[in-house]
């Protein structure tokens, strides 16, 4: 009895700290755009059909900026910088806003800091600039020169559409700039191979009943069934962090990749690399088992950014 106890008693609190993380990571989502910059700069847009007066607002600003920043015009010309707060709707998918608005992948992409285009669903708050652009988190000593050098921007746009001076905030708004095609092809979903060769999906990523007490729990990865023996591929290039036995992961190999990405393979038989080694994309690294937290043997999968699970049903290709 004092085992069932204090197994339902651990669950409880797992799960009460999955919800508290989870609502932390919904209220930034909210409220980013708000924290980044004044309220007097942000409207509420109640549609994003191309007659809505605001949408061509937007869409004027968007093609203005961008002549006025590639062909070096004053700067004083720009319009100024604002935000468009908009709950999308079961018709919006990233694609349909990223249409409707002018802007581009990498604009919407940071604003919102989202992992995948499938993060966008009804109900969810998306932030809309009228410009495009990326959010840009200032590094320690970093100057504007520094910033406006690594993005090949004049240094008066970027002082014009953020404080009209060229002091620096935490996070600022770069016109015109770009993310790096590796940052674009993760958020596609074009930057992680299949760690395993032939597998089948046995479990999704989210909200699933546990297999071993039938109540609610959040999935981070996703499960591959696969015989005992099976090779194990890094999905990328990375460097190996974690190698070893982690509770109910069993046998558990994790890898940094660029960007702060991580990926976590779970249930290991044998773990084939060790802390600190570089691993190729492809690289075998792992042999799949049973160990751990399991009904059967198979293969753990996860995909985290900045610690957060994302579906690497999305990422995988």
């Amino acid at each position: 009895m004092y085992t069932n106890v204090t197994i339902m008693r651990n669950n409880l609190i797992r799960y009460a700290f999955f919800l508290f993380i989870q609502f932390q990571i919904f209220l930034f989502s909210l409220c980013f755009a708000e924290t980044v910059f004044s309220s007097e700069r942000i409207e509420n847009l109640a549609s994003i059909e191309i007659s809505n007066r605001q949408i061509a607002e937007i869409r004027g600003d968007v093609r203005k900026s961008i002549y006025i920043i590639k062909s070096r015009r004053d700067p004083g010309l720009l319009p100024q910088l604002k935000f468009y707060k908009y709950r999308a709707t079961k018709k919006d998918s990233f694609w349909i806003i990223l249409t409707r608005t002018s802007l581009n992948i990498d604009t919407l992409m940071t604003i919102n800091s989202l992992s995948s285009p499938g993060e966008v669903a009804s109900g969810k708050t998306i932030y809309i600039p009228n410009m495009r652009g990326i959010l840009y988190r200032v590094k320690s000593g970093e100057s504007i020169d520094d910033i406006a050098r690594k993005f090949n921007v004049g240094r008066s746009y970027i002082a014009r559409v953020n404080t009209g001076d060229e002091s620096l905030q935490e996070y600022i708004f770069v016109p015109c700039a770009e993310v790096t095609s590796l940052e674009r092809s993760l958020f596609l979903g074009t930057g992680f191979s299949n760690p395993l060769r032939y597998a089948r999906k046995t479990s999704g990523f989210g909200h699933r009943k546990d297999p071993f007490d039938n109540k609610l729990e959040f999935h981070k990865g996703i499960d591959l069934a696969c015989p005992v023996g099976t090779k194990i591929h890094a999905a990328r290039a990375g460097k190996v962090v974690f190698s070893g036995y982690n509770g109910g992961y069993g046998k558990l190999i994790v890898l940094r990749h660029s960007h702060d990405y991580y990926t976590y393979y779970g249930h290991l038989n044998s773990t084939l690399r060790h802390i600190g080694d570089n691993v190729e994309a492809g690289e075998i690294i792992g042999i799949s088992g049973n160990t751990g937290r399991t009904t059967g043997p198979h293969l753990h999968f996860e995909v985290r950014k900045d610690g957060t699970p994302v579906n690497p049903g999305v990422l995988i290709r």
